[in-house]
């Protein structure tokens, strides 16, 4: 699976959504979110209460971007890109089914999900900015809750590489693997940006990633990008 978003055709139309994406991109930072999640860190040790914890992500997201639909549909939006409506409420219906309460015993195909989230992301929040996706998804099948968690993880490291990925410079692509290896089941998201910021690293415990790892089993690896520059996640999901 493939998918590449570019940016505006003109200047003046470029900078306005430029504007636009970053502003709005802040509402979905789940760095926002990690002083309230630090101090609810011991669940780490409690799956269950992450497992309900994951599920209100998704319907908070579920619901943040069927507002940003409404809210870009108003005629006195037109500031916000033609399409931006029908992006999100793609993205939207994607988080919903995300959190849906599932039985536990069948297992769930990962690639069509994975893949609606990671392009509808990129086509809203990095396409004035001329950021692409590229997807590599092998046909994964998981548990609901470890779907839930490894797919709200790729939501959260995505977020975080369209925000803070391209500082310095406009352009780039962000690459998306999920692959059936013998070790396990391996997500991988990878940014060629800049990879300056020191909050875009977030390496302490008590992090989104970190809690959405505990529910779904993943071990965490961060480095910088294949080309010595950019910022790589990689999670493991053992069997």
């Amino acid at each position: 699976m493939h998918a590449h978003a570019t940016g505006s055709s003109t200047s003046s139309g470029h900078i306005g959504q430029v504007a636009v994406e970053t502003r709005i991109l802040e509402l979905f930072d789940p760095i926002r979110l990690d002083q309230g999640n630090a101090a609810f860190s011991h669940r780490l040790d409690h799956s269950p209460l992450w497992r309900t914890d994951a599920i209100h992500r998704a319907r908070n997201l579920a619901q943040m971007t069927s507002a940003l639909a409404a809210v870009a549909q108003h005629p006195t939006r037109h500031w916000l890109p033609d399409d931006v409506v029908s992006q999100a409420r793609c993205l939207a219906r994607a988080y919903q089914e995300l959190g849906a309460e599932c039985g536990q015993a069948d297992l769930v195909p990962c690639a069509a999900l994975l893949g609606e989230v990671a392009t509808r992301l990129t086509q809203i929040f990095g396409r004035a900015r001329g950021i692409g996706v590229s997807l590599d998804i092998d046909p994964v099948y998981l548990a609901p809750d470890r779907r839930r968690a490894l797919i709200l993880m790729c939501s959260e490291m995505m977020i975080n590489a369209l925000k803070y990925g391209y500082l310095a410079r406009a352009g780039g692509l962000i690459l998306i693997a999920l692959k059936d290896e013998v070790g396990g089941i391996a997500l991988s998201v990878e940014d060629d940006g800049d990879g300056a910021v020191v909050g875009y690293c977030g390496g302490h415990g008590g992090s989104l990633l970190e809690q959405l790892s505990g529910v779904c089993g993943a071990e965490l690896t961060r480095t910088t990008g294949g080309k010595g520059h950019g910022y790589r996640v990689r999670a493991v999901l053992r069997a």
